[in-house]
């Protein structure tokens, strides 16, 4: 019984170091899907440079793929037109894409 329970509990350890992250698992050569709208219709992210906290990522969304850039500290994004040139900042709403997209690219 003791020899049964001692490996029992080394598989849960075991099994612990091999369980792959939910998110991880959803990437497809660095994309990564941040979430679906009402009419199933999904946006997918992907880090293409910067450094924390600005971080800079395509969004490619049904409105098409764009170029954005995140700020993790204070929790908002831009977009980076094709001419470099950039937008006003966004706050990311809680519980939207756009949030789903931060908690992507700023982890």
């Amino acid at each position: 019984m003791r020899l049964r329970s001692y490996l029992l509990g080394l598989a849960v350890i075991a099994s612990s170091f091999i369980a792959v992250n939910p998110v991880e698992a959803q990437s497809r050569n660095g994309w990564y899907k941040s979430g679906c709208g009402n009419n199933g219709e999904c946006t997918y992210v992907k880090k293409i440079g910067g450094s924390w906290p600005f971080i800079k990522y395509k969004s490619n969304s049904p409105n098409g793929m764009f170029t954005k850039e995140a700020d993790c500290q204070q929790w908002r994004y831009r977009f980076i037109r094709d001419d470099g040139s950039k937008s006003i900042w966004h706050d990311a709403m809680p519980g939207s894409v756009g949030e789903a997209s931060m908690e992507i690219v700023c982890r």
